[in-house]
């Protein structure tokens, strides 16, 4: 008499059911859908108006200073660092707002290795803000650049080299509010933190004439992003401030794993 053996196939609980798990879960609400919509129209916005705020000065210097043309990459990465907080909320979405509606314990209970819940969420965020970096980024530099008429420099291998900085910065920026979400869990709470690490507080701080201040600016994630976008080697050279912005985002996905793992969700 032989025994019939029956083979149940269970449903992945790991990190690759987890990240087809996110990326489902990123396209199919009305949020990311929106945002990415809304940060587009306002990139190309602030393109216009930075690009013909450079031809309005170029063309208004005193008389003898005869001004060169200006480089389209430089609107992208000036647009970029107001738009940044429109990325920090696209970033954050995917955390808090399982957290505002419950469905976190969902995606906890068939996610039970919970690092494994905020590294899908940081995977699958990853190559999406860099893609929408280089998006935003070359809508601005094309209507900036497009405003600006003959002043705009177009040079392809600048160009270049501002996208990706801008599709870098945005991306680990994106990293570091997806994983201090974690830890603050609410909206409005992690976008007034993203707001201020990565705008107010590094903007004021730089200004300052005090240099320990200045250098404090220079190791937030904001202040560190705008050294590394402008290519500006004081105090920190760029390739220190990515280091910085690498350290910011790593930490960032470290507190989150650590949260998710001590708390309930």
């Amino acid at each position: 008499m032989s025994t019939a053996t029956i083979t149940v196939k269970q449903r992945s609980s790991g990190l690759t059911g987890a990240i087809a798990s996110e990326w489902t879960k990123l396209w199919t609400v009305r949020s990311t859908w929106l945002n990415l919509v809304g940060g587009a129209v306002l990139t190309v916005l602030l393109g216009i108006q930075f690009g013909f705020s450079t031809a309005y000065d170029n063309a208004h210097q005193p008389l003898g200073d005869v001004p060169g043309q200006t480089a389209v990459g430089g609107v992208g990465v000036s647009s970029v660092l107001i738009l940044q907080v429109v990325i920090a909320a696209f970033a954050m979405l995917p955390v808090t707002s399982e957290y505002s509606t419950g469905s976190i314990r969902s995606t906890v209970q068939w996610t039970p290795v919970r690092r494994n819940v905020v590294l899908a969420k940081a995977t699958v965020l990853a190559p999406v803000l860099f893609g929408y970096g280089l998006l935003v980024g070359l809508l601005a530099t094309v209507s900036g650049g497009l405003a600006m008429g003959h002043w705009a420099d177009w040079d392809a291998a600048t160009l270049v080299v501002d996208l990706l900085s801008i599709a870098t910065y945005l991306t680990l920026a994106g990293i570091f509010t997806a994983g201090i979400a974690f830890l603050i869990r609410s909206t409005a709470g992690t976008l007034t933190a993203a707001f201020l690490v990565l705008m107010m507080i590094p903007l004021m701080l730089a200004q300052s004439s005090i240099r320990a201040l200045v250098w404090l600016a220079a190791l937030l994630p904001g202040g560190a992003g705008q050294n590394f976008l402008s290519g500006s080697t004081d105090p920190l050279t760029p390739p220190l401030s990515l280091a910085v912005l690498i350290l910011w985002a790593l930490g960032g996905l470290w507190i989150g794993t650590k949260v998710l793992a001590r708390r309930d969700a």
